[in-house]
């Protein structure tokens, strides 16, 4: 029987460590899934056109990293829409940096080949404030994170305080449960 039940434990742990059907693996508890491909790459196409292409082209010609690109841009998604549910404010902003980051990227490249001193310069200035505005969008973000986490800590903190406050009718009240001695008036029938 024993083996039995170590085969069971063995077979669910393997299922749990098992991806799903479609390739995609089971979210950590707590997490929504990661949206299908196939959603990922309507968001893209409706929101970062300039990936859109470049994704289109590796589906064709690169299959497997195309699976891997779109399950990248699977967990970009999968926060975006966290963020337009918890803090909306911050999801457009965070949209825009997803769009900013694709813009220096292409315009890295023309300054890695640009050969013009004056065009390097002019490219660099808007790479510098590309970089810059990212930056900032991001750092909004973090700092809405501190003020959840804070703002949990402090719920957290006040819980600690009450039941270190109601610590004697806390113990009281699990010892009648323990030792059945709960009035028979306040019991469930």
């Amino acid at each position: 029987m024993k083996r039995f039940a170590q085969f069971v434990v063995l077979l669910v742990g393997i299922w749990l460590l098992t991806p799903l059907a479609g390739g995609q693996e089971a979210p950590p508890p707590g997490e929504p899934p990661l949206p299908s491909p196939e959603e990922t790459l309507t968001f893209i196409e409706t929101n970062l056109p300039e990936n859109f292409e470049n994704l289109q082209r590796l589906r064709q010609n690169e299959p497997e990293i195309f699976q891997h690109e779109i399950r990248g841009l699977g967990h970009m998604v999968r926060r975006y829409n966290e963020l337009k549910r918890v803090a909306p404010e911050l999801a457009a902003g965070f949209l825009r940096a997803q769009q900013l980051d694709a813009r220096c990227r292409k315009t890295a490249e023309a300054l890695r080949q640009a050969a013009d001193e004056t065009q390097k310069a002019q490219l660099r200035k808007q790479l510098e404030d590309m970089v810059n505005e990212i930056f900032d969008l991001r750092l909004a973000e973090r700092e809405l994170e501190v003020k959840n986490l804070e703002r949990e800590l402090n719920k957290i903190r006040t819980m600690l305080e009450t039941r270190r406050e109601a610590k004697a009718q806390i113990v009281e009240r699990r010892l009648r449960d323990l030792t059945m001695e709960a009035d028979e008036a306040m019991g469930w029938w």
